[in-house]
């Protein structure tokens, strides 16, 4: 089984560990931790995407490479 929790650090408290470990009594587990950015933190981090969103953004504030589609034709697509 696996189970991924996103907490802060400060969450972190003794019901968490009991709850921990009631849900695996008895087995073997582990435990990794990593920081969690933010989605607009992470898509930003790299040049390329970077520059690629902020070019769809001027794109879109200037009318710019948008294409609209009917409720119908975005139906028919599925």
């Amino acid at each position: 089984m696996d189970v991924t929790y996103r907490l802060k650090p400060e969450e972190l408290n003794d019901n968490f560990f009991m709850n921990l470990k009631q849900l695996f009594f008895g087995k073997e587990i582990a435990i990794t931790v990593e920081e969690v950015l933010d989605e607009t933190e992470y898509l930003l981090s790299n040049e390329a995407n970077r520059e690629h969103l902020i070019r769809a953004v001027d794109d879109m504030k200037h009318g710019r490479n948008v294409h609209t589609m009917s409720t119908e034709e975005m139906e028919s697509m599925i």
